[in-house]
């Protein structure tokens, strides 16, 4: 089942979080209250109140997530997913597969637009069974903007301190079954310097970013038929020191994403899904000596699903075709393909307090080694208030064309492998919500450069095994008017060939909202606070832990206006979010937002 008392409990869940819909946990629509994994659901509303730079920092706000990054928004971003490396969760946008071949992996987080996001699903734990190679850690699913009803126009305006500016506009709406929406964003600041006292490239100077956004989507449903299309493209422009002053360093990143999806209901016991989906990223580094990186990757996807009493059953086929080119000075260069294709079984079994979710996936990855990966979990309704889940599934993450094609793989290089069991409680009774989740999961052949063996190979091979153990406890309530969310995650994230913890992950974050309404204000604080963590593989290199606490305060100016402020860092703690590397200590943002009632 869902864990459903997020530290964002108060600002990433409504009220009704067990009537939520959710279909990232088994591609297929179900109540968040019948899912045996552990998740979490971001909704549009929580994202405007947020007053997040970035999908990253959102997902910051949720159990067992934690970030780092180098510098503010628009830099390098790694997103830890119940201790997991970036490269071990699954990114998708509107179920087109996001994650980057370049170097070792995982989604650019910097580069998505979190002004075209209408909501967003964050699944814990592992989901090769139903999504393929890097559903490790889990899955986050990105779904955007979708056209419906009356047309609805908005415009969005702010300001903020290191020159911070936002405009977005858009409009949606739908009649006669036809769907359609349009939304533009543009975001930028003046940045910082995001790594001062640098003493091999100095370059003080600040490094700001740009990002644009455009997102059209349309939509037909005709009779038993639903048609949709959806495509966004971003363009983030975003600096930072490399080279000694005065060259300025900066990446442009291009990420374009479509899809065209097909559902037909054809009958009451059966339906089938056919997605044409295809994600793109060209990445220009423009730095003393520039690089490249294109990376494209194709989906194709037929899902069928039949209902058969108290069963649910699903026969998909999928096939993957991804491709990288990349023009670098530091490497041999690769235009490489690979393709998987895969076929996958589900079953979901329903009865009165009893409910049992298993599947079974095999993926043939052409020139590598192919993979079959299972999951088994089962949920018991104890009483109207309490139900107990208990998972295990296997998972893996095939080596991306960087790691395979670029002349620095071992020639023995193959898939990472994992295991994971888990175990939750979820209470819910009124406003009262309460979970705890166990979980351990072990990898096994997980991908490290080695340059430091002797003699080292100077290459990627299959260097480490694993262990990560977590407790994530949970709970939300109302008192009056106020709502009040709390979240502490326990994390024992080890290597198991030398016993030392893995670097950037904290074994203990506490994460806390409260938000009110006050004379017509809706008043809100966020506090998240995490230990100490290491910042190599040696455990020599020590950061210490630190606390954030953020402030927000939102009011309707009239019918259609409304007024949102944004304080983070209040006290300017002066944390490195990555060694080396400095934060934006206290940014102010106000905006705007005209959005006629309808």
């Amino acid at each position: 089942m869902a864990a459903i008392g997020a530290c964002a409990a108060a600002a990433a869940q409504p009220a009704s979080t067990l009537d939520t819909v959710v279909v990232t946990a088994a591609r297929d629509a179900q109540l968040l209250r019948s899912v045996t994994a552990d998740m979490s659901v971001i909704e549009r509303e929580a994202i405007e109140r947020s007053g997040a730079t970035g999908v990253a920092d959102l997902l910051a706000q949720v159990p067992g997530v934690q970030i780092t990054r180098n510098g503010g928004p628009g830099q390098v971003t790694s997103v830890f997913l119940r201790g997991m490396g970036n490269q071990h969760t699954a990114v998708l946008i509107d179920g087109v597969r996001y994650n980057s071949q370049e170097l070792q992996g995982g989604a650019q987080w910097a580069g998505l637009p979190l002004a075209q996001i209408e909501r967003i699903e964050i699944l814990r734990g592992p989901a090769a069974a139903i999504y393929g190679s890097d559903a490790m850690g889990g899955v986050v699913q990105i779904f955007t903007r979708q056209g419906d009803g009356p047309p609805r126009a908005y415009a969005e305006a702010g300001l903020g301190n290191q020159g911070t500016s936002k405009l977005a506009t858009g409009i949606q709406g739908g009649a006669n079954g036809w769907r359609y929406g349009v939304h533009l964003a543009d975001e930028r600041s003046d940045g910082f310097d995001v790594n001062p006292g640098n003493p091999y490239t100095p370059n003080p100077d600040h490094d700001g970013y740009s990002h644009g956004s455009l997102g059209l989507n349309a939509g037909l449903r005709q009779g038993i038929h639903d048609f949709d299309l959806r495509l966004q493209h971003s363009r983030l422009r975003a600096e930072y020191d490399q080279s000694p002053a005065p060259f300025e360093d900066h990446d442009v990143v291009r990420n374009t994403t479509g899809t065209l999806r097909w559902q037909a209901a054809w009958s009451d016991a059966y339906q089938s899904v056919l997605q044409l989906g295809h994600a793109r990223s060209d990445n220009q580094r423009f730095t003393a000596s520039p690089e490249s990186a294109d990376g494209s990757s194709s989906n194709y996807l037929l899902q069928n699903q039949w209902r058969l009493g108290n069963s649910r059953f699903n026969i998909d086929l999928e096939r993957r075709e991804d491709r990288l080119r990349t023009d670098y000075a530091w490497t041999q260069n690769t235009d490489s393909r690979r393709v998987q294709d895969s076929l996958s079984a589900g079953w979901r079994f329903t009865r009165s307090a009893h409910q049992i979710d298993a599947n079974a996936r095999h993926d043939r990855v052409r020139g590598q080694q192919s993979k079959t990966t299972g999951g088994l979990g089962y949920g018991l309704q104890i009483n109207d208030e309490l139900r107990w889940v208990v998972s295990a599934g296997t998972a893996f993450r095939t080596p991306t064309l960087y790691e395979r094609f670029t002349g620095q793989a071992a020639a023995d290089l193959r898939p990472e492998s994992s295991a994971n069991v888990e175990t939750g409680l979820h209470y819910r009774a009124g406003a009262r919500q309460l979970s705890a989740v166990a979980f351990r999961n072990r990898i096994r052949n997980q991908i490290t450069y080695d340059w430091t063996s002797s003699p080292a190979c100077n290459c990627y091979r299959n260097w480490e095994s694993v262990e990560i153990k977590g407790l994530s406890l949970s709970g939300s309530t109302r008192v009056d008017r106020m709502h009040l969310g709390l979240s502490l995650d326990f994390l024992d994230p080890r290597n198991l060939e030398n016993g030392r913890l893995l670097p950037y992950r904290s074994k203990r974050m506490l994460k806390l909202t409260a938000d009110t309404l006050v004379a017509g204000w809706t008043l809100g604080t966020e506090a998240q606070l995490y230990s100490a963590r290491f910042a190599d593989t040696e455990n020599s290199a020590l950061l210490g832990g630190y606390g954030v606490v953020n402030l927000y305060a939102q009011r309707a100016l009239g019918k259609d206006w409304t007024l949102l402020a944004r304080l983070n860092n209040l006290a300017d703690r002066g944390y490195a979010p990555t060694q080396g590397y400095a934060n934006a200590g206290r940014t102010l943002f106000v905006s705007v937002k005209w959005a006629p009632a309808q």
